[in-house]
Parts: C-alpha cells; sequence; structure tokens
C-alpha cells in the first residue's frame, strides 16, 4: 500500500458507507450494516494501531504510544461485540453486564488519551523545533480547545447533568465527551509536527492522526445535530465515526511503512559502506 492512497481510503469508505446506507434505509439489513461496518472499522484501526506498535523496538516512546491507541480500541471492539450477546443487550443487561460495558467504554478512553498525549509530546523528544515558536503554538491552541468546547462540550456537560441525578450509565459519555475534549486540544503539537516536518515521510503518520481526532470532531457534532438537520436515512454520525477509526487505521500503516522504508535504506546504505571499506582494503 502505497502511503500516498492511506489519506483517500479513508474517504472512499465514507463515500460507499453512505451510499450503501442511504440504498439500505427503511430495510431491515440497515441496522445489521452498520453494526458490522463499524465493527470492520474498529479491527481496521487495531491492526494499524498494532501494525506500527511492531516496527518499534521494546521501550520506545512511539511503541507505547501505539500499545496504548491499540488497546484502546480493542478494549472498545471488545465492549461492541459483547453488546450482540443476548446477556449484554441494550434491553436486556444485567446491571452487572452495563457495569462491564461501562468499564470497558471509559478504559478505552483513558488508553486512547495516554495514547495521544504521548504521541503529542514526541516532539520535544525528538527535539523538533515546531513552527511559530511559544506564540503560534499558543494561538493554534486556544483555537483548537475553542472548537473543542464549541463541539463537544454542550453534550459533555449534558451527560454530566444526568450522571450528577443518579444516572451512572451515562459516566462513559461523560467521560468520552471529555477525553473528546482533551485530545482534541491536544492536535495542536501533532498538526504543527507534521508542519515542521514539511511533507517528509515522517509527517505521514502526523497528519492522519491529526485528520483522525479532527473526525472525531466532525462525529461530536454530527450527534449534536438537532432532529430533521439531516436527510432521514443519511448515516452521517456513522460516516464521521468511520473516518476517525480509519484514519488510525491509516496513521498505523503509514506508521509501519515510514519505519519500513527508513531500515531498509539505512541497512541499504550500511551493506554499501561495508562493500566500499571492503574494496578498499
Amino acid at each position: 500500500m502505497r502511503l500516498r492512497f492511506l489519506p483517500i481510503f479513508p474517504l472512499v469508505y465514507a463515500a460507499a458507507f453512505l451510499a450503501i446506507a442511504w440504498s439500505l434505509q427503511g430495510s431491515d439489513a440497515l441496522a445489521p450494516f452498520e453494526l458490522w461496518q463499524k465493527i470492520l472499522v474498529r479491527v481496521l484501526a487495531a491492526t494499524g494501531c498494532f501494525a506500527a506498535f511492531s516496527r518499534f523496538e521494546p521501550g520506545e516512546h512511539l511503541r507505547r504510544a501505539w500499545f496504548w491507541m491499540g488497546g484502546a480500541t480493542v478494549l472498545i471492539l471488545t465492549r461492541d461485540l459483547l453488546r450482540m450477546a443476548p446477556a449484554f443487550g441494550p434491553q436486556s443487561a444485567s446491571p452487572g453486564a452495563q457495569t462491564v460495558e461501562a468499564g470497558l467504554g471509559v478504559a478505552s478512553n483513558l488508553a486512547l488519551l495516554a495514547g495521544v498525549w504521548m504521541l503529542a509530546r514526541s516532539w520535544k523528544m525528538a527535539s523538533i523545533t515546531l513552527p511559530g515558536g511559544r506564540s503560534g503554538v499558543g494561538a493554534v491552541a486556544v483555537i483548537t480547545a475553542a472548537a473543542a468546547l464549541l463541539v463537544a462540550g454542550p453534550g459533555a456537560l449534558q451527560q454530566f447533568r444526568v450522571v450528577s441525578e443518579g444516572d451512572w450509565s451515562s459516566l462513559v459519555l461523560v467521560v468520552s465527551a471529555v477525553v473528546d475534549i482533551i485530545t482534541l486540544c491536544l492536535i495542536t503539537p501533532l498538526l504543527l509536527t507534521a508542519v515542521a516536518l514539511r511533507g517528509g515521510l515522517f509527517s505521514w503518520p502526523w497528519i492522519l492522526i491529526t485528520a483522525s481526532r479532527l473526525s472525531w470532531l466532525l462525529y461530536d457534532a454530527a450527534v449534536s445535530l438537532p432532529p430533521g438537520a439531516v436527510p432521514a436515512g443519511l448515516s452521517l454520525a456513522e460516516a464521521c465515526r468511520g473516518l476517525g477509526g480509519n484514519y488510525l487505521f491509516a496513521a498505523g500503516i503509514s506508521q509501519y511503512l515510514v519505519i519500513r522504508q527508513v531500515r531498509r535504506a539505512s541497512a541499504a546504505y550500511s551493506s554499501a559502506e561495508s562493500v566500499s571499506a571492503a574494496a578498499v582494503s
């Protein structure tokens, strides 16, 4: 898979999903289709994360970051699969089953936050100078934070009120909304790291991770739309969810390909140096 195709894949997938979902509106096949495509996106996202994870040595910072993001995806995938079992169904789940589902949801969001935070601070560890200096970073951070609060803030506040009234089943939604806000704020260094790398190979994972987090901002916006704002049968929120997961898949695969390419080039250079040294001697 070539790097230039990776940013296109999530968009093609979203367009195909919307077209199929639109054609199935009013059909009994729509709900199963949306469910299984969501499972597919989770599997792809986990695959991308663990592919990137596999390219780093134990103890490396980015290995831990990809592990946490992959683990977050596996946790939420486990929750989705459990919900398919009668004991965990929305209408039949016992209090214990609901606790397990909520626990998986909260743990997934916290693991995702840990992974994005590790990625966001990688520029410091690599001594990358971000464009614009402190003032530029601060300005982008303020704009991003304002957008995150504007889009995800009302939903977080509404769910917090529900929890405060004693409905703890909404706790996972509160945590999810808060984590969305925080991770959206953390995309500032991710975005500026991509700019600092100026389109080189190493910029691709950062660009695609940024696209993933921005897609979740679109998801929060789609979920917050009032009834009737979107034509009936147009699964806009699910399409945005798919964008978020597929851009994470693309980011992980790009990280895998970049590291593989760099190591192959390094090995070839080392081999050439050995041949030259042998010829001289």
